[in-house]
């Protein structure tokens, strides 16, 4: 079993979109700044990285599979690689349980690729990312989508610190952060 670092990919690796607009071409994909180089250091670190990300733009019909494959594609290939990808296409109010705050796309990839869920992290800029590490059982970051907070989440992870002191039922806690990147921290 091996450890992992979940990544949302708008707003946590890409600038978010406009809002009610989605990422639809490789042309739309801005890198976070420190991004990749996170990406890169948590790898070398030994943690597996996988994107998982809700894309329900493909539900709603504003963009295919084959632009979300594109798109996931040029990420990968700016980023310097990920070890997988998982994405949920439903819409909201859909029956499935992959789309976050569910932990359906974690426990896939858990099983799929021998992760330990109890010693990974989930890292997105949305409360949705906090509730599908803690339901997958894994540690959360919630970041702010600006450049650099994912590679300051990856110093935290790596350094040992991304954890309170104090141990407490799985909740938001605050972090104040000097530049304040990353918003929470479940243990």
């Amino acid at each position: 079993m091996k450890p992992a670092v979940f990544l949302d990919r708008d707003g946590t690796l890409n600038r978010l979109p406009a809002a009610g607009e989605y990422v639809r071409s490789p042309e739309q994909v801005e890198l976070l700044r420190g991004a990749a180089h996170a990406v890169g250091m948590l790898r070398r670190a030994g943690y597996l990285c996988v994107i998982a990300s809700n894309q329900r733009g493909v539900a709603l019909g504003l963009m295919t599979e084959d632009e979300l494959e594109a798109v996931d594609a040029h990420v990968r290939a700016l980023i310097g690689g990920v070890d997988a990808a998982y994405y949920c296409t439903h819409s909201i109010g859909e029956e499935c349980d992959c789309r976050k705050p569910e932990a359906g796309l974690l426990l896939r990839a858990a099983e799929e690729l021998g992760i330990d869920l109890e010693a990974s992290w989930m890292i997105g800029d949305s409360i949705t990312d906090v509730d599908a590490g803690v339901a997958a059982g894994c540690r959360t970051l919630r970041v702010q989508p600006v450049d650099f907070s994912l590679l300051d989440a990856a110093h935290s992870i790596i350094a040992g610190n991304a954890q309170p002191a104090w141990k407490a039922e799985p909740s938001c806690t605050s972090v104040l952060s000097p530049a304040k990147k990353i918003i929470s921290i479940v243990p």
